[in-house]
């Protein structure tokens, strides 16, 4: 599947940017394993949500990121459906 490696490698790439740009580092990256993808997505949005100062960067992104692979993961391809939806219109 193409269309995973790509996700995949955006999901790496926003993730060291955003790594990069905190404060605190996130746990090392399982590209494999839906459940650690769905663990990190969480920690990140929690993150967020609860960050009062400057020094946590924005997480749109990477949660994204995230979100694309964990359901590529599970076999459907929300670009596809998106443009699926686009032809119907």
């Amino acid at each position: 599947m193409n269309r995973i490696k790509e996700a995949q490698e955006h999901l790496k790439n926003e993730f060291k940017l955003y790594n990069d740009a905190s404060s605190k580092k996130l746990p090392d990256l399982e590209l494999e394993s839906p459940e650690k993808l769905e663990a990190l997505l969480e920690s990140v949005t929690r993150r967020e949500s609860l960050s009062r100062d400057k020094k946590t960067p924005p997480a749109t992104k990477l949660k994204s990121a995230l979100a694309d692979t964990l359901l590529l993961l599970d076999n459907f391809d929300i670009k596809k459906a998106k443009e699926a939806g686009k032809t119907e219109s």
